[in-house]
């Protein structure tokens, strides 16, 4: 009976707290796993039976400023009142069932409770087919901001040790990210703050492919989630198409998780003599690994194809030093793993594409591109371009094309640091440039203008 007394008095409690409108204010932790913990604070309001759950306010004001943040509210590209989580729904008991809005992952289903004795909440983000994406612990707490101040000058000091070269650090790029960043580390509330924020910033540095992620530590080489692991073989990261009979398309979606397929459809590709022509869309292909690229590389290349150089910021360089650069060692890495490895002990290398033993292809290659193709992709369509080895329809390339690799810091934090410069063979430096296309059309027009080229091409024949 006093057990049943008991619950009647915490609902009782619990209910009129509804009624009343008292937000609870929880010291959260929001776990997408593989390592992922976001930490945040969580306020829960609750009237009229209907119940609010948001990320504190105004964090849009805090990560880039009040101007830009109206500006943005007006445009409606921030959210209402600057908070980056939100969710609604309908309170049952002490059960909470709503809709949750989160950056990245869209809308979501949220099932959550509160435990009144015990000053906790908890609950499950689940996707429309009701797998789950992500899960929140909370505790009551009268904290409202997380203290960064000896994060960020350990993320600054990462950065500076790491960087490819101790050049970019006396721009006024980098002078005004810096001040910046500090300042953000000193307003930040949450990981959600810390995390947009600094990447909000990195894009106006010139240089690429600085990052700031949230995750555990793990091995170095690809820093992929059990999570991704499951996505990556449920997923194809390579499709094959037969055009027509005599052309093959082959869509790489990206350079990470490809190597494995792509070392066993374009075998077969090759194997097929009908096939004289070959279409590639690397198309919001944003790059990837080192062994992906020598997959594709070893079927496609007919003599040796010199890539380019990596200096690192062991090496005193300026801008493209022909003389300098051949020094470096030249190196065909059997893994990612090998290749960052080779750049964080030495001066750099000279990356080659070395004709292969086995059979390759050696009708024509249409390569298609746009602004989404990345990183690995870029300097195999430079070379594919200015070797004349292919055709390269769409648009400009991304322009981000440097060698990254993954340093964990704090506990949780990991930046992503760009530890190698690049030049192509010629000494062009395509990080934040981009390559241009032979032919150049709309994204989604590229794969048609590929086919009536080559439709063109036969009927003229």
């Amino acid at each position: 009976m006093k057990f049943f007394v008991l619950n009647f008095v915490l609902l009782f409690l619990f209910n009129t707290s509804l009624a009343q409108n008292n937000p609870s204010h929880f010291k959260s932790d929001i776990d997408f796993g593989g390592g992922t913990v976001i930490s945040t604070f969580l306020d829960v309001h609750t009237a009229k039976n209907q119940f609010t759950i948001t990320s504190p306010k105004n964090a849009d004001v805090r990560m880039m400023g009040g101007f830009k943040a109206r500006l943005g509210r007006l445009a409606g590209k921030l959210p209402k009142k600057g908070t980056i989580i939100r969710i609604k729904g309908t309170p049952k008991s002490d059960s909470l069932f709503g809709e949750a809005s989160i950056p990245v992952f869209g809308k979501l289903s949220f099932k959550g409770t509160t435990d009144p004795l015990k000053g906790t909440l908890s609950g499950v983000f689940l996707k429309a087919d009701g797998t789950s994406v992500g899960t929140v612990q909370g505790v009551s707490s009268a904290e409202d901001k997380f203290n960064y101040s000896t994060l960020y000058p350990q993320l600054l000091k990462t950065i500076r040790d790491n960087i490819y070269s101790k050049n970019v650090l006396q721009t006024k790029e980098w002078k005004k990210f810096e001040k910046e960043f500090e300042s953000l580390g000193k307003r930040a509330h949450d990981d959600i703050e810390l995390f947009f924020g600094f990447n909000v910033l990195t894009p106006k540095l010139p240089f690429t492919h600085l990052t700031l992620l949230i995750g555990e530590d793990q091995a170095e080489e690809e820093a992929i989630s059990p999570d991704d692991e499951k996505q990556v073989s449920t997923n194809k990261s390579v499709i094959f198409e037969e055009k027509n009979d005599s052309t093959a398309y082959l869509q790489i979606k990206n350079f990470s998780s490809s190597a494995e397929e792509l070392a066993a459809v374009l075998p077969g590709i090759v194997a097929n003599k009908a096939y004289k022509n070959l279409i590639i869309d690397l198309r919001n292909n944003g790059g990837g690994g080192i062994d992906a690229a020598f997959a594709l590389a070893k079927h496609i290349v007919t003599e040796d194809l010199e890539v380019g150089y990596f200096p690192t910021n062991k090496l005193p360089y300026i801008g493209y030093q022909s003389e300098l650069f051949r020094t470096l060692n030249e190196l065909q890495p059997k893994s990612t793993e090998e290749f960052g490895n080779e750049l964080k002990r030495t001066p750099g290398v000279k990356l080659i594409f070395r004709k292969p033993v086995n059979p390759v292809f050696t009708g024509k290659l249409y390569v298609l591109t746009n602004g989404g193709t990345g990183s690995t992709c870029e300097p195999i369509v430079y070379a594919l371009k200015n070797n004349k080895k292919a055709t390269i329809i769409g648009e400009r390339t991304a322009g981000a094309m440097l060698a990254a690799s993954p340093f964990f810091v704090e506990r949780k934090y990991m930046l992503l640091i760009p530890i190698a410069d690049f030049y192509t063979n010629d000494g062009v430096r395509l990080d934040k440039v981009g390559v241009s296309p032979d032919i150049e059309v709309k994204s989604e027009d590229a794969d048609e203008k590929a086919l009536e080229i080559i439709n063109n091409e036969v009927s003229v024949k």
